[in-house]
């Protein structure tokens, strides 16, 4: 039986005390059900309790939003060579339209996530989308290539928070056993269709020019945000303690009543009004200087550097395959057309295709399994080893990416298309693992500790990518990428020795950040 239709009444009182949380365990299998964590609340206001149908309007609008932003700030691989074009005798800073965005992604993070720690969601949601828009249109009308680049700065960091905000808004309105399809949902869509732009924006390009392949994304936006104007609800709800580790809430938590008898008549039904504030939550401004700390904390904690590192050092060679992957495919021998640039980048279709049931569907069975063979007592580690696969996948096509660079006249230009799409496989992957595994090992800090990933990985992967032109003179195609997928190797398989030490770590780090007996 599916514990998603019962009521709010019965889910509550069947989810009884599932006993202390053990070096971060939780019980998340009774028998062959499943126990909902978070324990959803009483109230209709509680995003735990939308329908399931504005679940999936609201997890559409916040992928179509991370589609837009992905294309617009790191999508501009395809058509780059068209643009460069445009600026006769600046070809080498011209690159900074591909390099810069990254590092402004880990900023926009940084200024944006604190505002939607104590404010809420949903506004930095809707001003992110009013930035983009307006960057958009900054970026079409621009007349010089340094207004360029920093309209797509000022892009970037509109940008950004599709990497932290909008998996953080759609882990709030699922439960612990759902997140990893449903990021991986979240993930597919944004990267299918973000594929199919890839396809037909050098079409785009060559008959409209680059300009209005920046028109035709602003007016995308603002259809979206129009929509989620009026279907991107709050997402953030205060939970007891109790509720976040799954276990029975007491009547005046569960009722909202504290005390007061029919606490559950007291709600009233949730209204379009409710949805539509602008401001929903309180804002704590006092709070900001208490998310930074919180982000510094994180930083010190082993496991959630080591995910830091581990995206970043694959987000490093997907960017530096993205600035490099038109130019080799257009000389010779390979000599490709302009307008088939795009349907390299499609190729993210197929991978987008195998990772929604191996790395999505695969998490949330694999956590099921590891569950049972632990009486039912779920930890975060139970995500960790669906990582294997992609990081294998990345580690071998890389080499053969800079192989082929290195020596095209012996190798066929598939090791640059497939070397090109796996390195996006391999960063899916990491960052699917890392975004599940930060929020269960810290579902009171997910804010916070995402932003650390998020936008960490921004600055490293800013830092390898800048390093591009540089170190391809250096090393070659072939000495950089066996230099980077080696990083990528180390890091990998640390992920064996977090998998035993990783519930030790959590405690400590628990009891370090004070979240063991609270909640945010």
């Amino acid at each position: 039986m599916d514990k998603s239709d019962i009521s709010h009444v019965e889910i509550a009182s069947e989810v009884q005390l599932s006993g202390h949380r053990r070096d971060g365990q939780v019980e998340l299998l009774r028998g062959d059900d499943v126990v909902l964590i978070p324990t959803p609340s009483a109230d209709p206001r509680d995003p735990l309790n939308l329908p399931a149908w504005r679940k999936w309007v609201l997890l559409v609008l916040v992928s179509a939003y991370s589609c837009t932003a992905v294309v617009l700030a790191s999508g501009m691989g395809s058509i780059f060579t068209s643009v460069e074009a445009s600026y006769p005798g600046q070809e080498t800073r011209a690159n900074d339209l591909l390099t810069y965005p990254t590092l402004f992604m880990g900023i926009g993070n940084l200024i944006a996530m604190p505002w939607a720690f104590t404010c809420g969601r949903r506004p930095v949601f809707l001003a992110s989308m009013l930035l983009l828009i307006g960057a958009g249109i900054w970026c079409q009308c621009s007349q010089s290539l340094g207004s360029h680049i920093a309209g797509r700065n000022i892009m970037s960091l509109a940008a950004g928070q599709s990497e932290a905000l909008s998996p953080m808004i759609i882990q709030e309105i699922h439960f612990l056993h759902e997140r990893g399809r449903k990021i991986a949902w979240f993930i597919f869509i944004q990267n299918i269709a973000a594929g199919v732009f890839f396809v037909v924006s050098t079409y785009m390009v060559n008959v409209w020019g680059w300009r209005w392949w920046y028109g035709f994304f602003t007016i995308m936006n603002a259809v979206i945000f129009v929509l989620s104007v009026v279907f991107v609800s709050e997402s953030h709800f205060d939970r007891p303690a109790e509720a976040m580790r799954g276990e029975s809430l007491p009547d005046s938590k569960l009722c909202g009543a504290h005390g007061a008898e029919g606490g559950i008549e007291q709600y009233e039904p949730r209204s379009w009004r409710d949805d539509i504030k602008p401001v929903v939550v309180k804002p704590r401004l006092r709070d900001i200087p208490t998310f930074y700390k919180q982000i510094l904390q994180g930083l010190l904690i082993p496991t959630i550097f080591w995910l830091l590192l581990l995206n970043g050092a694959h987000l490093g060679v997907y960017v530096f395959q993205a600035s490099t992957f038109a130019t080799i495919l257009m000389s010779p021998p390979y000599l490709f057309a302009f307008e088939a640039l795009g349907y390299v980048q499609a190729g993210q279709i197929v991978c987008c295709l195998v990772f929604l049931p191996l790395l999505g569907y695969g998490s949330d069975i694999a956590i099921k399994y590891f569950s049972r063979r632990n009486g039912g007592l779920y930890k975060p580690e139970y995500r960790l080893p669906v990582i294997g696969i992609p990081v294998i996948v990345g580690i071998v096509c890389g080499i053969l990416y800079g192989q082929a660079a290195a020596h095209p006249e012996k190798w066929s230009a598939a090791a640059v298309v497939i070397g090109y799409n796996a390195s996006f496989f391999a960063f899916l992957g990491a960052n699917i693992v890392g975004i599940t595994y930060a929020v269960d090992s810290f579902p009171q800090r997910a804010a916070p500790f995402l932003v650390v990933i998020c936008a960490g990985r921004g600055f490293i992967s800013f830092g390898l990518s800048y390093a591009t032109l540089p170190a391809v003179h250096t090393m070659g195609y072939d000495g950089t990428m066996i230099v980077e997928v080696v990083i990528c190797a180390v890091l990998a398989l640390l992920s064996i020795p977090i998998f035993f030490l990783g519930p030790r770590i959590r405690r400590f780090a628990q009891k370090w950040c004070g979240v063991e007996d609270k909640a945010n």
